[in-house]
């Protein structure tokens, strides 16, 4: 009978590890997801920036025509004196291009000044005027300045020439000397219409006096 016991036990044994293998090797229940419940909600779609819709563009403006620039107007001249720039302005004027005299003030540069350094008073200067003038020589007393009460002898461009009359003035007995200075000049323009640009007028005026030039300044009104 003890054969019997220990065959039930050994049957049993190989019965329990069957089990076990067989649950070890058995697959995995399908996991099973659930989705909430409710509409799906979706986004826009995609859109290149190019297929945007754009603001509209506002139109530009022209620039306004008082933003340019003023017109410009011929301006013709120099001349000395102003009676000389008087003339031409009848002669234009008899022409229908009525124009405006102005002085302009420029000032001659890299001249050499010949002069007599200015005396104590007035008085003596117009006595030395006076005996200057008697020999001939061209001067004139300066009235304002720094070198008021002095005589000026002269401008001159080349620096020999100045020196040459320092040294025949100081033969002479008058302390001349030179000095490197500009000179304030004063010169008459024409200033003209607008509508005198390439008149034939105008360019017959030209013609006819070969020493005054043309030039171009901007327009002004009335004065």
């Amino acid at each position: 009978m003890r054969w019997v016991f220990y065959s039930l036990v050994v049957v049993n044994l190989v019965y329990l590890g069957w089990q076990l293998a067989m649950t070890a090797w058995a697959p995995a229940p399908p996991v099973t997801t659930e989705r909430a419940a409710g509409p799906v909600v979706q986004g826009p779609p995609l859109r290149l920036l190019s297929e945007s819709p754009q603001p509209p563009r506002r139109p530009e403006r022209p620039p306004s025509a008082s933003a340019g620039n003023p017109g410009l107007c011929p301006v013709v001249g120099p001349w000395a004196g102003e009676g000389d720039a008087e003339r031409a302005r009848i002669q234009l004027a008899a022409a229908g291009l009525e124009g405006r005299i102005r002085p302009v003030t420029v000032q001659k540069d890299h001249l050499n000044w010949v002069y007599l350094p200015a005396y104590p008073s007035r008085d003596r200067a117009l006595e030395v005027l006076s005996e200057l003038q008697a020999r001939g020589v061209d001067s004139f007393i300066v009235k304002t300045g720094e070198d008021a009460n002095a005589i000026s002898l002269g401008y001159f461009s080349s620096a020999d020439s100045a020196e040459g009359l320092r040294v025949r003035m100081r033969g002479a007995g008058y302390p001349a000397f030179v000095r490197e200075t500009s000179r304030p000049v004063t010169e008459y323009w024409l200033y003209l219409p607008p509508q005198a640009a390439g008149a034939a007028a105008l360019e017959d005026f030209l013609i006819g006096n070969p020493a005054v030039g043309q030039d171009r300044s901007a327009c002004k009104g009335p004065q």
